[in-house]
């Protein structure tokens, strides 16, 4: 392996400076550096930095942005995490951390995005998110405390990229949005009913977020893009 993926943490409005600074310490613990906060809604950083400890200076040299389109603007992949997993949702699907991990194997800027303390990520704010993960719990008690929650996933990825694989160039996001989009146009112009055409928008959104990380190659998706938008073409007349 010659190249070892980024990982940004974003965290979207963090509400507590005691968890900002226990994640600090937990990115540390697993060689991550790059914290990115969305809009904090706490006033000061001094609790945090006591509760850093020897990670000061990971949270001295973490970025504040004003929206999460701007934190995660130069990432390849964006990780959402949401406590409340819908695997029998046709729209989105949660997969499971490990599940997601035991596959990377892509060469790529990954940004793990994680939500408030007391409410989580907003649909809006999954809907930036390519990828949408959760952590198996207990249903007497699912959501875990913020700092544990990025510990566990710092973990997981700590675990998974330092095994020796070869790793792939990602598909951009660029790529993958104009194949939704060139999709989305081939489905107006059937005669599907609304509600189906809906559907199977977020069907192939679905069977596309299945293929991270390494179920399509660069080419493959550039070769399909060109194809959806020939078969656009023809049925635009």
């Amino acid at each position: 392996m010659t190249h070892v993926p980024k990982i940004q943490v974003v965290l979207v409005e963090p509400e507590s400076s005691f968890n900002v600074g226990m994640i600090a310490r937990a990115m540390k613990n697993f060689g991550f550096h790059d914290l990115r906060l969305v809009s904090p809604m706490f006033e000061s950083f001094e609790r945090a930095y006591i509760l850093a400890m020897h990670a000061k200076d990971v949270l001295s040299k973490a970025r504040i942005f004003y929206s999460l389109q701007e934190a995660v603007s130069k990432s390849d992949v964006v990780i959402g995490t949401t406590a409340k997993a819908s695997f029998g949702s046709i729209g989105r699907r949660a997969v499971f951390l490990r599940d997601y991990v035991q596959e990377l194997r892509w060469d790529a800027t990954y940004s793990l995005v994680f939500g408030r303390e007391s409410t989580g990520l907003t649909n809006e704010e999954l809907n930036i998110c390519d990828v949408i993960i959760t952590i198996p719990t207990s249903e007497e008690y699912p959501t875990l405390n913020l700092s544990n929650a990025v510990a566990i996933v710092l973990y997981e990825f700590f675990i998974s990229l330092n095994r020796d694989r070869v790793l792939l160039k990602p598909v951009g996001r660029r790529i993958r949005n104009e194949l939704l989009d060139v999709f989305s146009g081939i489905i107006d112009l059937t005669d599907l009913p609304k509600h189906k055409r809906k559907r199977a928008k977020a069907l192939l959104r679905r069977l596309m977020e299945r293929m991270y990380p390494c179920g399509m190659t660069s080419d493959e998706a550039t070769y399909l893009l060109g194809a959806f938008r020939a078969i656009r073409r023809k049925l635009e007349g």
